[in-house]
């Protein structure tokens, strides 16, 4: 059996915790943005739809102008370029620093490629609470160190999770397949087509490390409906915590989730 050594949430306040998670979304809308701008999906898909770098524990964009990519570390609230795949120096960490001070980051190294600065916008292209604007307030990325790094664990050890019960459920097809960071919602997963005629077209099956609905991470099995507006289910919510009181494995969670998959689709598909 494979244990989960989760963070102890219960020992973190829920305050802290939400203004932990506030900092680091603030975080992915930088990734969004940088998206928005640049990725190029050909008509098909959403350029703002990021991805979970598995070996690397970050979330990054899709590759962009052939070689690019902007990773966040949640962590310590960095964000950094990637080239062919690799990092590359000058990253920025959030501490003291204001959105727009990370916005004077972004257009230096975008300048230092020959990036086009003037496709580069700051508006979000969904709404968005809580967001950080301006030169008025700093982010207080070593003032919720704790809390931070007990979100990048969650999120590390729950992509776990996700890539075995993909990997259960879609056998060889998986293979390969990195999970999706949705940013509008920070949640991260997987979505799986329904057969025609059920009750939605797909299944949005991930992690959340919390938002206005949930104090702390959690599971989810929902339509793309519900994982839109973080309006599940209770039987589609597995919060991490209550895993951890229950004790179960890595295994365990895997089966449960996956008995949650089986439950929805069957409702929908009736």
């Amino acid at each position: 059996m494979a244990s989960i050594d989760w963070p102890k949430l219960n020992e973190i306040e829920n305050d802290k915790l939400a203004a932990a998670l506030r900092q680091a979304h603030n975080g992915v809308h930088w990734l969004a943005r940088f998206a928005n701008s640049y990725v190029e999906t050909n008509g098909s898909g959403d350029p703002t739809q990021l991805v979970w770098n598995a070996s690397d524990g970050v979330i990054q964009t899709k590759p962009f102008l052939d070689e690019y990519a902007v990773e966040l570390r949640v962590g310590p609230l960095e964000l950094q370029f990637r080239e062919q795949g690799r990092p590359v120096p000058h990253a920025v960490n959030f501490e003291e620093r204001t959105p727009a001070h990370i916005e004077a980051w972004a257009l230096v190294e975008l300048l230092h490629r020959g990036i086009d600065r003037e496709r580069f916008s700051k508006m979000l292209p969904y709404q968005a609470a809580d967001v950080m604007t301006g030169d008025h307030e700093e982010h207080e990325a070593d003032a919720y160190k704790t809390e931070l790094a007990a979100i990048e664990k969650c999120l590390r050890l729950g992509t776990e999770v996700l890539l075995q019960l993909r990997q259960r459920d879609e056998g060889s097809e998986a293979a390969g397949k990195p999970l999706t960071c949705w940013p509008q919602k920070f949640q991260i997963g997987y979505e799986m087509p329904l057969p025609p005629g059920s009750g939605a077209e797909s299944l949005k099956v991930g992690i959340s490390p919390g938002d206005a609905e949930h104090s702390q991470p959690y599971f989810f099995v929902s339509t793309p409906h519900q994982a839109q507006t973080a309006s599940h289910g209770r039987e589609s919510v597995l919060p991490l915590s209550e895993i951890a009181e229950r004790g179960l494995d890595r295994e365990a969670v895997v089966a449960e989730l996956h008995q949650r998959v089986a439950t929805l689709k069957s409702r929908l598909a009736g």
